[in-house]
């Protein structure tokens, strides 16, 4: 059975998981603070194969150049994301108004409905575009890591370059509320939720919503 670590990384607090089964892992959203990642990696012994980024927003990727050369695995994307992930530099100087490191290259391209083996567990990619064009969720056995698409109570911001709310929406009905209702939502930022409470009680795309409109 998987086990599912959380660090909450850099000064977005960006949510990092590292999906455990059976001494392997995979480390999902390495935004920042690469250090903590390689230690807690380290500590739980379990060994990483793959690096994946739901998204190329910079406080998703930022800590993954250096996981990738003292682990010596891949990092990949979906390749919908590549011009978001290129250009990561300049967008947050004019942006943000700060600095950041030059983004890492990928190594693989993730495509919708491929599959990743974690140990005993398989993970789905599953493509969720909307909050940026290659925004992808990981979806296992009863849970989803989904990004920066849907969370607790909320959904992405649609107005960053490649952002677009119709197609966020129709990505979190369409594909993301067809899981199981009791399947744990993790989200790129914030806290945990469930796929059920969500489809109820979102107020962008839950049936509340869509009952006092």
């Amino acid at each position: 059975m998987a086990k599912i670590h959380m660090l909450v990384l850099g000064r977005l607090q960006t949510n990092c998981y590292i999906l455990e089964s059976e001494k392997e892992s995979i480390i999902i959203d390495g935004g920042d603070e690469p250090e903590r990642i390689l230690r807690f990696v380290k500590d739980i012994r379990a060994a990483p194969k793959l690096i994946v980024a739901t998204h190329a927003h910079f406080d998703h990727v930022l800590g993954v150049d250096r996981i990738k050369r003292e682990l010596q695995i891949p990092f990949a994307i979906h390749k919908e994301d590549i011009e978001i992930l290129e250009s990561m530099q300049t967008r947050v100087r004019q942006l943000m108004g700060f600095s950041v490191p030059p983004p890492p290259k990928p190594d693989q391209f993730l495509a919708d409905g491929q599959e990743i083996a974690v140990g005993d567990d398989l993970v789905e990619v599953i493509h969720t575009p909307g909050h940026s064009p290659g925004s992808i969720s990981l979806a296992g056995d009863g849970y989803v890591f989904t990004g920066d698409a849907l969370f607790h109570q909320s959904i992405g911001r649609t107005d960053l370059p490649g952002g677009d709310p119709d197609t966020l929406i129709r990505s979190i009905r369409k594909r993301l509320f067809t899981l199981d209702d009791e399947t744990i939502v993790y989200p790129g930022h914030g806290p945990e939720t469930s796929i059920g409470d969500e489809k109820v009680a979102n107020p962008f795309v839950g049936q509340l919503y869509t009952r006092t409109r």
